[in-house]
């Protein structure tokens, strides 16, 4: 799904075995075992992506068989067994012990994958090189499982459950309810946070981005067609950008730091509205999570807030670098190329009760086309509310991509005193008006004036030259 809102500047997202014995499949050459392997995509908020192109290197999964012959009750087969991947060289898991490994994806049926859990237990994972893997040192990427041992279908049972979640973390727990085939993960009040990939802001640029921006998936396998599992993984939280455009005709806009060195990019002061007055607001930054799954798998994410923490930090966006854009005609001055801050911010999911919004603070020179005459507008403002209508602006939900649009116009706000000092904290969004125009006004004529001490001297008719 993707949001966008139009803001004008001027208005301005396996522990345990079987206690069954594993069926072979006669048609297999020699009666071998057939191995479960993963196969890993991410749903992306408008297209999918393979989870490890965005660094995720890992992701754990529960597994229980289910609907048994002669009444076998269901067994668990994988207990947060940590998958991992490995491109073979420098990046993921040291892929020694795996047996299954490919260096890319094949397929369905191929049983190898560069996604691997046979070997990575604590117990197991021995990696203590320097080509750029996991060290077995490196305790938020391991296991809490000893051994992993690599598990197989089996025929005595018509489905596998597998119930997975991104990126790998020892705190998550699942319970299993055999009667009514039904599974809850559960997430700590701490566990889902911000997945905010900005080193402008140090608040958040010390968390690596692979132990944040959290998903989740569910997945029905049939076992006799001992097909790798393909695991499509959606967000717990959102994705949020900011574009811009400009209708100013004649110039030319460049977006600015705010403050020059004293504040950097694009400030986005969480703020509550009531009525014409603005205060301060909050929003969260970590929250609790459950995924409730239906007999079939299927998925159910809601999250928990108790416990959870906020923060009434701005949002800080980067400045488009060398970015100049003008309307693309004077006759047609929407008709835009966009300009996209580098920056992407994955919050995670807002409670639906919020009505935090957001006050944008931006600064901008306007360029003239003719001679290049260049006036700076510091601290233009433009509020974002929680919600319009129905439809929820701020309100961050799962798996939505929120894209801001503003539009810098001719009745911007902000100042072009530099003298003026700026707040990007400031909740108030301003009603002044910075650019004024050149006008001429009351063009009279005024009268002709005698000098002084001069006497004013009359020609007679008589008089000769």
């Amino acid at each position: 799904m993707k949001k966008s809102l139009l803001l004008a500047i001027a208005a301005l997202a396996l522990v345990g075995c079987s206690r069954h014995s594993l069926v072979t499949d006669p048609s297999e050459a020699n009666g071998k075992l057939v191995p479960v392997e993963f196969s890993v995509q991410r749903q992306n908020m408008t297209k999918a992506t393979n989870l490890e192109a965005v660094k995720h290197y890992n992701f754990g999964v529960f597994a229980w068989k289910v609907n048994g012959s002669n009444s076998l009750a269901d067994a668990e087969v994988m207990n947060n067994y940590l998958v991992g991947y490995s491109n073979g060289t420098d990046k993921g898991y040291d892929k020694t012990n795996a047996t299954t490994y490919a260096g890319e994806a094949g397929t369905t049926a191929d049983h190898t994958s560069p996604w691997f859990y046979e070997g990575l237990g604590t117990a197991e994972y021995k990696y203590e090189g320097t080509d750029g893997f996991y060290k077995k040192t490196d305790d938020a990427y391991m296991s809490n499982n000893a051994n992993q041992y690599l598990r197989y279908w089996d025929l005595a049972y018509a489905n596998t459950n597998f119930y997975a979640y991104a990126p790998y973390n020892k705190s998550v727990t699942f319970a299993y309810d055999k009667t009514s085939h039904t599974g809850t993960l559960s997430f700590p009040a701490t566990v889902i946070r911000d997945g905010y990939d900005n080193t402008l802001n140090p608040e958040y640029s010390k968390y690596d981005r692979s132990l944040s921006e959290f998903m989740y998936a569910g997945v029905q396998a049939t076992n006799s067609d001992r097909q790798d599992v393909a695991v499509e993984f959606k967000h717990m939280d959102a994705q949020l950008n900011i574009r811009f455009y400009e209708e100013i005709v004649g110039y030319k806009v460049r977006i600015i730091n705010l403050d020059g060195d004293t504040y950097k990019g694009i400030q986005a002061a969480p703020s509550v509205k009531d009525g014409d007055s603005y205060s301060k607001g909050s929003y969260y930054t970590t929250h609790g999570a459950t995924v409730s799954y239906t007999a079939t798998a299927i998925p159910t994410y809601t999250p928990e807030y108790s416990g959870a923490t906020t923060a009434q930090t701005p949002l800080q966006f980067e400045v488009p670098e060398d970015v100049e854009f003008v309307p693309a005609s004077v006759n047609n001055p929407t008709n835009q190329t966009y300009s996209y801050s580098p920056t992407v911010y994955y919050p995670v999911a807002q409670p639906a009760n919020s009505k935090t919004g957001f006050t944008f603070h931006i600064s901008y020179q306007v360029i003239a086309e003719d001679n290049n005459e260049v006036i700076t507008v510091r601290n233009a403002t433009v509020h974002v509310p929680y919600v319009s209508g129905s439809t929820k602006i701020t309100v961050w939900q799962p798996n939505v991509k929120y894209t801001y649009t503003f539009k810098f116009t001719k009745n911007t706000t902000g100042t072009t005193d530099p003298a003026v000092t700026i707040d990007p904290t400031d909740p108030t969004a301003s009603t002044t008006k910075s650019l004024y125009p050149i006008v001429f006004d009351n063009a009279t004529i005024a009268d002709y004036s005698t000098p002084e001490n001069i006497s004013e001297y009359t020609v007679s008719e008589n008089t000769n030259y």
